[in-house]
């Protein structure tokens, strides 16, 4: 049997990564079965098991995969330099996300919340899931200091809390998307804006308005 090149090998992987998602995204992750993937791919059976031993295996290398393309739209926004200012950070994460979901006729979002799912019984999905948000929240806490050294928001907060409540926000950005429909970038900073941002009236502005 002739040797095939590792990008060919590459290519066979990622046709079998790509079927799995359209699977997933229509029936679930835990209702795909593998022979649904194997006619999705219109691959053979013996070529599938190639290079997937079982479905958990393949369920994990579908999960990696994915959460290796959203690092290629978020990542760039997390560490540029100079950070954006705080709402506009939001929205730019918001238009990532988006874009990221909505990828090749797709709803990531729903399929990423399916994930999140799956590292509930999965330790393997869940070691995954736990490395990449530490590794998001690392970066979202550098911002939060650039933030608090520009004095865009308040230097009071510990900025590993701070990112917490932030990176919380930007997950529930995905879940509002994947749940409730599309929800534009644009509103959702404002939203964000209108929370956090809005000028604060001074405290004793009320009783300098009754004194006249």
């Amino acid at each position: 049997m002739p040797k095939i090149s590792e990008e060919k090998r590459q290519a066979r992987r990622d046709q079998i990564l790509a079927a799995s998602w359209r699977c997933f995204s229509r029936r679930g992750i835990r209702l795909t079965s593998m022979d649904d993937i194997v006619r999705e791919s219109k691959l053979s059976f013996g070529a599938v098991y190639l290079y997937y031993e079982s479905k958990d295996e393949l369920i994990q290398a579908a999960i990696l995969a994915a959460s290796q393309v959203l690092q290629s739209f978020v990542v760039p926004i997390l560490t540029r330099e100079p950070a954006f200012p705080p709402a506009i950070f939001i929205r730019e994460m918001a238009k990532g996300l988006t874009a990221f979901a909505n990828r090749d006729a797709l709803n990531f979002g729903v399929s990423f919340v399916m994930a999140w799912g799956e590292a509930q019984f999965t330790p393997e999905i869940k070691a995954m899931s736990s490395a990449g948000q530490t590794k998001y929240l690392e970066l979202l806490t550098a911002i939060v200091r650039k933030w608090q050294k520009t004095g865009e928001i308040s230097s009071k907060g510990k900025p590993g809390v701070t990112a917490k409540a932030l990176f919380s926000l930007i997950l529930g950005f995905i879940v509002q998307s994947a749940i409730l429909g599309d929800i534009s970038p644009d509103a959702y900073a404002k939203g964000f804006e209108g929370l956090f941002l809005a000028p604060l009236q001074p405290q004793n502005s009320t009783k300098r308005k009754s004194a006249k």
